[in-house]
This record gives structure tokens, C-alpha cells and sequence, in this order.
């Protein structure tokens, strides 16, 4: 029995030595936020000739596509009912949506909107 755990402990205190003086140090990893696009449907309120407002898809600029986190967002809108809206406003990008809200200047009324944007990338280094 002592001769088959000998290799053992000689492999394990050998293995120790080699990893003893130096540190390993930990991966890096860093999350690249930058302006996105949003696409998603928005509501605008307000407008003309529009008895509760108006439905549409709307696409949209955001500053940043960071997680939780607020972003300035400006687009344009498709409504349905075969008009177009441009607006400004402010956004709020959670986990795996992000809604607005804003102003549409070719509508003249408040605008809110649901939709989704690309999720930032994720690298992660190995400093050697």
C-alpha cells in the first residue's frame, strides 16, 4: 500500500513547488459600452387628428448600450397610421430591454417607447 501512494505524494509535492513563487493573477475583464441602435415600437401622444395616440416602429440612436444604466436616445418613427415622427428623449437600458421616453417634434406630443438594443461586448484577458 505505501508504495502505490508514494508516486502520489511525490507527484503532489513536486506540483506544489513548481506553482509556490508565483502568483497567478486573476483574468481581466472589461465590458466595451458604446452608442447602440434601438428598434422597437413606440406610442406617441398627443398628436393631430390622433383620438389616443398614435402606434408606430420606431428606430433610434441611444448613447450607450450599458446594462441598468440611463442613456440620451434620438430616432426616427414609423407610425401606423402611414405618418413618420422624429424625436429626442431620454432612455433606460435594463437587462434585456430598454424603454424611452421623449419628445416627437414632427407628431408635437410626448412619446414612449419599448424595445431592445445589442448588448454590450464582454472580453476577458489573461494578463501573463
Amino acid at each position: 500500500m505505501l508504495s502505490k501512494l508514494l508516486p502520489a505524494a511525490f507527484f503532489l509535492a513536486s506540483a506544489t513547488a513548481a506553482f509556490a513563487g508565483e502568483d497567478i493573477p486573476p483574468p481581466v475583464t472589461t465590458v466595451n459600452n458604446e452608442a447602440s441602435l434601438f428598434l422597437g415600437f413606440a406610442w406617441t401622444f398627443g398628436a393631430p387628428n390622433s383620438s389616443g395616440g398614435t402606434p408606430g416602429l420606431t428606430l433610434k440612436v441611444l448613447s450607450t448600450n450599458e446594462r441598468n444604466a440611463p442613456a440620451l436616445a434620438a430616432g426616427v418613427t414609423y407610425n401606423f397610421d402611414g405618418s413618420f415622427g422624429c424625436d429626442v428623449g431620454v432612455g433606460y437600458n435594463m437587462t434585456d430591454a430598454t424603454v424611452t421616453a421623449g419628445y416627437d417634434f414632427c407628431k408635437h406630443g410626448p412619446q414612449i417607447g419599448l424595445g431592445a438594443t445589442s448588448k454590450p461586448e464582454t472580453v476577458t484577458t489573461t494578463v501573463e
